[in-house]
């Protein structure tokens, strides 16, 4: 059963409308003559009274409120939420890097935006898990690549595998250079599995 939260929200405001499933919000709208709703299946709104409208959530998602009023038509979004993104997106933000967007899309969250380390990726990464309701689209900002590459050519030397090297072509490490054998291969991809999450190899035995 739908529980109803009575909540006025200005329209002024440019906060996301924000609600969860299956609960509903009243939105004043002085003056309102139409409205129109995005995505049907993320929320529903009617008019119940002059000036209101009930706002319902129908689905995890987000989608866009349109509201013509006598001084024009005006824009909203609505977002709606089980709680679960929100917490990720805290934990996203606190533990991996702040400036990390986390949104709900169809049910789905996706995690967007620049990451400034490899070590960012990898603490993204473990975060997330095999999570298959979380689509992660961060990416290592391409300027740092250059020195990870190095680092990873410096572990290789001091490891002994003078042969091997790292290098950063258009944001991704690849392995370049020879190794005496399967043995010296598998050393080399554990050593720069510790700089990057996903490197390519292409060393020649």
């Amino acid at each position: 059963m739908l529980t109803t939260a009575l909540l006025t929200i200005a329209l002024a405001g440019a906060e996301p409308i924000r609600l969860s499933p299956g609960t509903q919000t009243v939105l004043k709208v002085p003056g309102v003559t139409r409205v129109a709703v995005g995505q049907e299946s993320v929320a529903d709104v009617r008019p119940t009274g002059k000036g209101e409208l009930l706002v319902t959530g129908n689905g995890i998602g987000r989608t866009s409120l349109t509201l013509w009023t006598a001084s024009g038509m005006q824009t909203r979004t609505i977002v709606v939420d089980d709680g679960r993104s929100s917490e990720l997106g805290r934990m996203v933000k606190e533990l991996v890097n702040p400036g990390l967007r986390v949104e709900t899309f169809n049910g789905v969250i996706v995690i967007d935006g620049k990451l400034d380390s490899m070590d960012e990726l990898r603490r993204l990464n473990q975060l997330v898990g095999n999570d298959a309701n979380v689509r992660v689209l961060a990416t290592v900002d391409p300027r740092v690549m250059p020195a990870v590459a190095e680092n990873i050519s410096a572990a290789f030397r001091k490891q002994g595998l003078v042969n091997a090297r790292a290098v950063s072509y258009g944001g991704k490490i690849i392995l370049e250079g020879s190794v005496a054998d399967e043995r010296e291969l598998q050393k080399a991809l554990m050593i720069a599995n510790t700089y990057a999450t996903a490197v390519t190899p292409n060393l020649s035995r």
